[in-house]
């Protein structure tokens, strides 16, 4: 069974003066920690002798001095996996830009022509300042305390202490279970209340860190009108992780003057109760909400729907969030109400393609991946099975299968495919696309292909035509296009 972790955003309250100084000095520390070990394993330190130098340095325990070496090891690791990931997706840019220009049979006017070679240009200088990295196996300069805050430092729009709280603003402890949970950064519950233990870097006359405990607000949304609780009870499923002794992490955060403790644990295992035997809503996720479309399980069609929102393609950071919920939301109840399993695409984000403005400025704005993670998060927690599909072709069989059948725009029919594929069901071309669009030569050749093979050659024989530009198009003009009609 899947591991799906949560992460709770808590707050300190009622903090003293001392408790305040007490926090800022261990921050101080720890974060200068970490950029020492940043720079000793650029120079291929040993991480276990880093972790017992560290220790010795700023006066941390082996378990902080562990964290920090951590802490640092992960943003080289995580800038490696950037430098990686940016020079694929620019590699990839350039190939296709090369690849219409080579393009003999296309012809491209002068503008348009001019417009691709800036690009290209533009695109093979990133391409070379990656390749610098890979080749060196080195990472790009990281700046702590954000890049942003460094350039209104050298600006003279904000002091030297902003600047150095920026820097020096968090501390991070995983997890141990040996420990009960977390040895340093500890959450009791005492009378009722909750409180933040810190280890902090004071000893005792026997060798032993001085400990401190504020008060913590654990998050719990009440309705005003109902005292119900909206949204994800996060008080309660922390409270119920405490009870099992399993490890959390916690980072701590100072923000605008307040400390922020972000409490990461895994969710408890439970088992599955809505499953695929009663059938399966598949999902087709876009900019602006969820396309449905719900099987049996003999794959027969029993009703589809949209769960639109635009408002995801303007709306701000918080707000995204807030509404990605809400459609989340109703996709779990459906699910409850048909007592069914969902399915949807196993989609991998990257930034490899070139795309019109107007369609870069929606996937910017836009974060399937953000909708998805929730959505899986949910079906997790309720207890509804999720079956992750191949995405390949999935709008062009429902296109060209099942839009007209069932009278659906292309997303619901591409939400049919997803479904119908979570129970490995085959789809077969229908015979009168054969007889339209695959020559009398190919047609022996054209059954011995595999599924995606045979959907690929049909999609491009149709838009060899050059009246199909857009899935609307087909849908209003499908029977005129095959013949169907005088």
């Amino acid at each position: 069974m899947r591991i799906v972790k949560i992460t709770m955003k808590a707050v300190l309250i009622n903090e003293t003066q001392e408790q305040k100084q007490i926090i800022d000095n261990m921050m101080l520390i720890f974060c200068t920690a970490v950029r020492y070990s940043f720079k000793r394993l650029l120079e291929n330190k040993d991480k276990s002798d880093l972790e017992k130098i560290a220790a010795q340095k700023y006066n941390l325990n082996i378990r902080q001095a562990k964290d920090a070496v951590e802490a640092a090891r992960q943003t080289i690791q995580s800038q490696k996996e950037l430098v990686k990931m940016n020079h694929d997706d620019y590699d990839k840019k350039v190939k296709a830009i090369e690849k219409i220009l080579n393009d003999k049979d296309k012809k491209l006017s002068d503008k348009k022509k001019n417009g691709l070679l800036s690009k290209l240009a533009k695109r093979q200088r990133k391409l070379d300042y990656w390749n610098e990295f890979i080749a060196a196996n080195a990472i790009p300069s990281v700046i702590f305390g954000t890049k942003n805050m460094f350039l209104k430092r050298c600006k003279g729009l904000i002091s030297n202490e902003e600047w150095k709280d920026c820097r020096n603003n968090r501390i991070y402890s995983r997890g141990d279970k040996s420990k009960k949970g977390n040895p340093n950064l500890r959450v009791i519950i005492n009378n009722g209340m909750s409180f933040l233990e810190i280890s902090t870097l004071e000893k005792t006359s026997t060798n032993r860190a001085i400990k401190i405990q504020v008060p913590v607000y654990l998050p719990q949304k009440l309705s005003k009108k109902t005292g119900k609780i909206n949204g994800i009870n996060y008080r309660q499923l922390f409270l119920n992780h405490l009870d099992t002794g399993e490890a959390y992490q916690v980072e701590m955060i100072k923000k605008n003057n307040k400390y922020y403790c972000h409490i990461t644990f895994e969710l408890p295992k439970t088992d599955v109760i809505y499953t695929g035997h009663n059938g399966v809503i598949g999902i087709d996720t876009n900019s602006n909400g969820f396309a449905l479309a719900m099987i049996d399980n003999k794959g027969n069609y029993k009703w589809h729907s949209y769960l639109k929102q635009h408002e995801l393609l303007y709306a701000k950071r918080n707000r995204r969030k807030n509404l990605c919920g809400e459609l989340v939301k109703r996709v779990i109840l459906l699910a409850k109400t048909c007592d069914c399993g969902i399915a949807i695409e196993n989609l991998k984000f990257k930034n490899d393609e070139d795309v019109n403005s107007k369609f870069a400025r929606i996937k910017n704005n836009f974060i399937y991946s953000k909708l998805l993670t929730m959505l899986e998060s949910a079906c997790y927690r309720e207890s509804i099975e999720l079956v992750k599909v191949h995405p390949a072709y999935t709008s062009k069989i429902g296109l060209y299968k099942y839009c007209h059948q069932y009278r659906m725009v292309v997303h619901n029919g591409a939400a049919m495919v997803i479904a119908r594929r979570s129970y490995k069901f085959k789809e077969r071309v229908p015979q009168i696309l054969v007889d339209k669009y695959v020559e009398n030569k190919y047609k022996d050749k054209f059954n011995y292909y595999n599924e995606w093979k045979k959907w690929s050659i049909i999609d491009k024989n149709i838009k060899k035509e050059g009246k199909v530009k857009r899935p609307d198009f087909w849908i209003a003009n499908r029977k005129k296009l095959l013949r169907l009609t005088a």
